[in-house]
């Protein structure tokens, strides 16, 4: 447990374009698919949904709920990509970063479970890919809730989306 620290978000600039089926994004031939590059993921995107660019150019799909993290209305955004800035939540994390020769793999659930690579080879990690889990306050302090199915967040820009509460 003492290798999680707390973290909380920053802003920064993303991306985000209403989701379409008939699109296609960064697979080519496959209309409706996202590759995030980071994590060696492909996922589909839901009609109802949004996909998200992010600081590297990665690319996931999100719900219309995830939009409170970003300070944008559904009805300001297209199918073209409108550049945003996201909000500080002040919500608390947990994080560890695994060391950058150790590769993993974390499955997530967002409504469609999801295989993620962390420390995958052929592309750049810095010292290593961070797992984040949201945190739970029992008796004062904060610990990590492993009912969260996490997120993994690529060595080389976690800086740039996070900061320290250590």
């Amino acid at each position: 447990n003492s290798l999680w620290s707390l973290y909380t978000n920053k802003s920064y600039k993303a991306k985000i374009q209403k989701a379409d089926k008939n699109k296609v994004y960064n697979v080519d031939g496959k209309p409706g698919v996202v590759y995030n590059f980071f994590e060696d993921s492909y996922a589909e995107v839901n009609e109802q949904g949004l996909v998200v660019t992010g600081v590297a150019g990665e690319m996931w799909p999100i719900g219309e709920d995830a939009l409170k993290k970003y300070n944008v209305s559904i009805e300001q955004l297209s199918n073209e990509p409108t550049e945003v800035d996201t909000i500080e939540t002040g919500a608390v994390l947990c994080g560890v970063q695994i060391p950058v020769d150790t590769e993993f793999t974390l499955e997530t659930d967002y409504g469609e479970k999801v295989m993620l690579k962390g420390n995958r080879s052929g592309i750049e990690h810095g010292k290593g890919d961070y797992v984040l889990v949201a945190a739970k306050l029992e008796n004062g302090k904060y610990l990590p809730d492993f009912s969260d199915s996490g997120r993994i967040v690529n060595g080389t820009v976690f800086d740039k989306l996070y900061k320290s509460m250590n």
